[in-house]
């Protein structure tokens, strides 16, 4: 049984991940729109980016991947939460996962392929202390979210 539990968990961060990377670009993607850029493409694997053209208003779509990554989950945990689904605790840590990662990747300016987010905002004006304060914000947003989660994935009966 812990077999499968362990299963279970590996295969829900793997979604976790790919779920993340596409709120993440969707939110470039509905900025690109909005404020008429073209969008090109849209890579999901392994890392995710989204290629856009005529970008006029460069903070709103490249700030808007970590915003709605953040935010777009929140809201999906929410409705569940208030819809009393018993799958709820997935939302919630799917919530936390999204904050994480979007808190880190922009506070952090993780650089490891290419231009990030953070530092497209940065060239293009954006304040650093606020895209650390952001990610301060999301990453502790994201931790409070996954604190007593282990109940959940580890009942107490299996540990």
């Amino acid at each position: 049984m812990l077999f499968r539990r362990w299963i279970f968990i590996l295969s829900f961060l793997t979604a976790c991940w790919f779920g993340m990377q596409i709120v993440h670009e969707l939110g470039h993607v509905f900025a690109a729109w909005c404020s008429g850029a073209t969008v090109e493409q849209v890579v999901l694997l392994p890392l995710s980016r989204t290629d856009t053209r005529n970008v006029e208003s460069p903070l709103f779509v490249y700030g808007a991947g970590a915003v709605f990554g953040a935010v777009f989950p929140l809201l999906l945990w929410g409705i569940a939460h208030w819809l009393r689904w018993k799958t709820a605790y997935l939302f919630r840590f799917f919530a936390g996962f999204c904050l994480i990662a979007n808190g880190a990747y922009i506070g952090g300016d993780f650089s490891i392929v290419g231009p990030t987010d953070a530092g497209l905002l940065i060239e293009h004006g954006a304040n650093r202390l606020i895209l650390v304060l952001f990610g301060v914000l999301c990453v502790s947003g994201g931790l409070f979210l996954w604190h007593g989660e282990s109940r959940y994935f580890f009942p107490k009966r299996e540990r």
